[in-house]
């Protein structure tokens, strides 16, 4: 199985368990869902950096620079995904649960691209 295949089973399954956080604090607690995503994204990182170093990139390096490096590459890329977020709900009146889907792609692109270029590439590389 290939690399980015990984990397979308992966995605797949923490995407699964983030918009079941996501949906249930807006559509069940009734959180904003501004607030719903930083709760749904913030839980799934910690699953999501366990299975991309173990499952999707197999790293063998040392935990301490590439959480830092992983770190990084989540703030920037959620940062992406939230100013999407708040463009299409507020600038363009998007529905809520679909600005959340569509503002998620930008975070798999940049997510992807940064994890395998920047956080888990070869030392040699």
């Amino acid at each position: 199985m290939n690399q980015f295949f990984r990397f979308i089973v992966v995605g797949l399954s923490n995407s699964l368990l983030g918009y079941s956080i996501i949906f249930a604090c807006m559509y069940l607690v009734g959180l904003s869902p501004e607030v719903s995503n930083i709760i749904g994204y913030g839980l799934a990182l910690i699953i999501s950096y366990i299975l991309s170093r173990n499952y999707t990139f197999r790293s063998k390096q040392r935990h301490s620079g590439e959480i830092v490096r992983f770190l990084l590459v989540f703030s920037f890329a959620y940062a992406s995904n939230f100013a999407v977020l708040l463009i299409l709900l507020h600038e363009m009146d998007i529905q809520k649960g679909v600005s959340q889907i569509l503002a998620s792609i930008v975070y798999v692109v940049v997510s992807y691209l940064m994890n395998k270029y920047y956080v888990f590439r070869p030392p040699s590389a």
